[in-house]
């Protein structure tokens, strides 16, 4: 059980931290690495829609963040956050491969995500494996 804490532990710590990485603040100045030749528009107002839909991203991760953090306190009580958080970085996988072959996202920005995302799957795995041993 107690890989299964830290994991919780250390997956919330992540989501959260995320959130701060989403902020337009922190995040609008990225995005011309993530998409290097795309013009981004950043002194209209479409630039803030799109660093805005990021931060509801951060939020939502954040979210499962907070949830995992609360339930690394009795992990079996809250053991469907590891589905919930598998699924998540699924479906944001699938996100990142769709943002590398269509949406002009720098090759090196979606593997990188891509390698985040099968760590996070693969210890969450063994995290669920080990709370039902």
């Amino acid at each position: 059980m107690k890989y299964t804490r830290n994991w919780l532990i250390a997956l919330g710590l992540w989501y959260v931290f995320n959130a701060v990485l989403t902020w337009p603040s922190v995040f609008g100045p990225g995005l011309s690495t993530m998409y290097p030749g795309v013009e981004l528009y950043a002194t209209e107002p479409i630039f803030r829609l799109l660093t805005e839909a990021w931060v509801i991203v951060g939020i939502q991760l954040a979210a499962i963040g907070v949830v995992a953090l609360w339930g690394a306190r009795n992990p079996m009580k809250y053991i469907a956050v590891i589905p919930v958080t598998i699924v998540t970085e699924i479906v944001d996988g699938i996100w990142d491969i769709y943002s590398i072959v269509y949406s002009y996202e720098a090759m090196w920005v979606g593997v990188v995500t891509l390698v985040i995302h099968v760590i996070i799957i693969l210890t969450g795995m063994v995290a669920w494996r080990k709370a039902h041993a």
